[in-house]
């Protein structure tokens, strides 16, 4: 039987099946909650989180998920473990499971499931998770073809590309205002030359959350800081061009 000891760190990873739960933060905090408090009481530093909005049921789920795939990769490499709120926020599919703990050595903790690491009840408890997934799904089916039959027009196919569109402008709206946020502040306080560590640090320093409301983490910043460095340059170009002695030297 394959055993693991769970370090005095680890990676975090928190899953929600739908952008509707994904965009108004549905299951999330509370899984975040659920972790900290196993975290906080058992001495282990969580050092990155990662997230999907996805399902967790197939064969394929993994592959499907980026969130989970970083997190793994990070686990792998830095040696440390997997916390998850419950099992079924992992996976719905036995196999992919027990992909994670005996190809990848990943040891995973449920916090929620009585905290156990064995890797024959982490197993059995996804066996039972994949069935009820199944059966939720069955039902699901079975009610949809009882509206379909009594003549019931399921969805709203018209609004949904709109519905898709604007969520897809808030996101990139609230991306472009923190980024907008970070540049004011790089430019405020000198903190064009920080690296990345450093720029996480002073950000963190003074309570800058990101988009989520969460402290700021290497990976979360990486692309934010590219953004606001690449809009300042930008906007000192423009400032010499101006200038009407630009170019005559």
């Amino acid at each position: 039987m394959v055993t693991y000891r769970m370090s005095k760190q680890a990676v975090a990873y928190i899953r929600v099946s739908t952008e509707r739960q994904g965009e108004v933060g549905i299951g999330l905090e509370a899984q975040r909650a659920s972790i900290r408090a196993y975290a906080n009481a058992s001495g282990v530093e969580i050092i990155e989180w990662f997230q999907d909005v996805a399902s967790g049921r197939g064969a394929k789920n993994l592959a499907l998920r980026d969130g989970l795939t970083e997190a793994l990769d990070f686990a792998e490499k830095n040696n440390v473990g997997l916390l998850v709120d419950g099992l079924d926020r992992l996976s719905r599919h036995t196999e992919t499971v027990e992909h994670i703990m005996r190809e990848r050595k990943v040891a995973i903790v449920s916090v929620s499931d009585e905290r156990t690491r064995d890797p024959l009840v982490l197993a059995s408890r996804v066996a039972r998770a994949e069935l009820e997934g199944d059966r939720i799904s069955q039902r699901t089916k079975q009610a949809l073809d009882e509206k379909k039959a009594s003549g019931t027009l399921l969805g709203n196919r018209k609004n949904l590309p709109e519905a898709q569109r604007r969520g897809a402008d808030a996101n990139k709206r609230r991306a472009e205002e923190k980024v907008n946020e970070i540049a004011k502040l790089i430019e405020a306080n000198g903190w064009r030359s920080f690296s990345l560590p450093a720029l996480v640090d002073a950000l963190n320093g003074i309570a800058v959350k990101t988009s989520r409301g969460e402290p700021w983490t290497a990976a979360a910043l990486r692309k934010p800081r590219k953004a606001a460095i690449d809009a300042l340059t930008r906007s000192a170009d423009a400032t010499y061009r101006d200038n009407p002695h630009y170019g005559a030297f």
